[in-house]
Parts: structure tokens; sequence; C-alpha cells
């Protein structure tokens, strides 16, 4: 059940936001300058992006232990992995302010600055908050995101402070970050340039351990057809009362190459695992129909997602820079729902 902040708990929140941005941190950070706070262990080390630097939207992107900060990696790799931009987008999970402008905002954002007392004018000044969570569309922030976002801010506050204090600069352009441990009782431990954990976005490979359903699939027989497959994120908000927040869906889809025909599509649930939802329904297909001679995806996550079901069935696995079938069918559905 979605819980509310209350005008308190916001009204502290713009105020650290309000007081980073007289600092102006983007005159120091380019938006590839990670910062770290780690409190704990290092998989819980929270990251910050400052973006500003090259001109227009100013913020502060908060990606929340190693998973954020793949997600970070996703989007700065988002070209070389061939993903679409809208997938990248959507596929994010961090909490961001922005300073935008006023068409920006939603009426009720609009709202929480007018009950706070703030006014702002001109471009850029407009201060918000969104979340950005895979499966869902992005969306204002719930109670303990607005208290989590107040507890980031602060710390980046003092990570800033102590970034002014370093002897050496930090390597940033070689995989370096700053890093601010801060210890049980909330006093500084130690700063400085620290490796990041990891530069390249880390892979779920999709492991099938069913033995009964891996002798199952060996005994198929292969079928000469080539297949497509891939997940788009739809980039569409649904509302529905069973979820806290708009939900904002992927399509797992399958096309017979050769002749375009679209064997099957199926829409998600915010929650689950679009790619784990498109192998299922590519071994359904597989034990009913055999396996294909080969399958066909241009998206890297999908083609990591799918290398061991294809190991199983012995077809190969191909990459692609564009599936044309697919592709078509989803611009086609794109269209249509507007």
């Amino acid at each position: 059940m979605r819980k509310e902040a209350s005008t308190e708990q916001w009204k502290e929140l713009y105020e650290i936001a309000t007081k980073l941005k007289e600092d102006k941190p983007w005159e120091e950070f380019w938006d590839m300058d990670l910062i770290g706070v780690r409190r704990g262990s290092e998989e819980d080390t929270v990251f910050y992006s400052i973006l500003g630097r090259g001109g227009g939207c100013y913020g502060i992107v908060v990606y929340e232990g190693y998973e954020g900060l793949n997600k970070f990696l996703m989007l700065t790799m988002q070209e070389t992995m061939n993903l679409s931009v809208e997938y990248a987008m959507f596929s994010q999970q961090n909490l961001t302010c922005y300073w935008g402008n006023r068409e920006e905002l939603s009426e009720k954002q609009r709202k929480i600055i007018k009950e706070l007392g703030y006014k702002y004018r001109g471009k850029n000044q407009w201060l918000y908050f969104m979340s950005y969570k895979p499966g869902y569309f992005p969306y204002n922030l719930d109670q303990d995101e607005v208290l989590r976002m107040t507890a980031h801010l602060k710390d980046l506050e003092a990570a800033l402070q102590c970034y002014e204090k370093i002897d050496s600069p930090v390597q940033f352009e070689n995989g370096e970050m700053f890093l601010l441990k801060i210890n049980e009782d909330k006093n500084i431990f130690s700063f400085g340039a620290e490796p990041l954990p990891f530069t390249s976005f880390q892979f779920g490979n999709l492991v099938i351990t069913d033995e009964e359903l891996i002798s199952e699939l060996k005994e198929v027989s292969g079928a000469d057809f080539i297949l497509e497959a891939d997940v788009s994120i739809l980039g569409g908000s649904v509302n529905d009362k069973k979820y806290d927040r708009p939900a904002n869906p992927s399509m797992c889809m399958i096309a017979e190459a050769r002749s375009g025909m679209i064997l099957k599509c199926e829409m998600t649930e915010p929650e689950e695992d679009a790619v784990a939802v498109l192998v299922e329904t590519l071994v359904g297909f597989i034990l009913q129909f055999g396996a294909p001679k080969e399958i066909r995806v241009s998206n890297v996550i999908v083609e990591a997602g799918l290398e061991h079901l294809c190991e199983i069935c012995g077809t190969k696995l191909r990459r692609v820079k564009r599936l044309s079938n697919l592709d078509e069918f989803i611009e086609g559905f794109r269209r249509f729902g507007r």
C-alpha cells in the first residue's frame, strides 16, 4: 500500500536539495564523475551522478547499491549494447531531483511546491523529484523514497565537503570514484579516490536448472525455421488499482523471421522479469513446435538471457542490428495505442 510523505517530510527534502543547489556541484563534476557514500557493506554503496555541467537540465541522480550502479552503466553503454533509448531509460532504478521547467512538473508536484511556500521563476529553476523503477512509469516519490532521498542528499552534502579537502584529483576518467565511508556512529570514517567496483554492465544469464525440463528440451526435434525474439518496453502509463503507481509494461515477442508472422506476444506484469518471461514463452513454443535452427536478437541483455536455452536446444543464437519484423510490429502497436 502506497503511503504519501507528509508536508514536513517534503519540506526537509526540499531544504537540503535547495542547499545543495547553492553549492552548484555541476560546476565541479560531470555526469560520469561518480561520487559514492558507503554505510556498511560495499554492495549497499550509494552512487551519485551530478547533471548539468554541459548545460541543460540540472539535477542529482541517486543510484542505490550495486544494482543501481549497473543500471547507470546500462544507460551510459546504451549505444554499444544496441539498446533502444526507451529500453535503457525505462529500465532505470534511481531517485532523482531535477531543476527543470514548470511544464515538466505534474499537478501534484506543483501542489507540493505551493504548500511548501516555494516560488520559482525562469528556466531550469523548478525543483522536483522523480522515482524510476523497472516495470513502472517514472512517478512521484512515496514516503519511504522521500525519507531515503533526504538521507542520501545529506550524505552527498558531507561528501562534497570532504571532496574539497583531498590532496590529489580523482581519476574519474580512469574508473575511479570519490568515496566517502561513514561508520555506524555517523562519523566520517575515511574518504578519497577508490576504483569503481565494476565499470561495465554486468549481464545476468538465465540458467535453466530443472533437470526434467532440460532432458525434455534436449529430446525436441530440430525444425527448419528462424525466429526473432525481443523485449520492448512500451513507454506508456497504465493505471490500475492493484499497483501503487502507474505500470509501464514490457512486451515479450516472437516472430518467424522469413514470413514476418508474429507468433507470440506476452505483456508482462510490473514485477516480472521480462527476459525470464521471454525465455518461458520460447520454452513453451519449442516444446510444441520444435527447436528453431536459429534465434535472432538485437538486445544484448536478451541475448545473455537466451544463451543457456539455445545451448540446450542446439539452436544458433545470432545478434543482429535490427529485428525488422518485431520493430515494425511494436511501432504499429504504439501508433495504435496513441
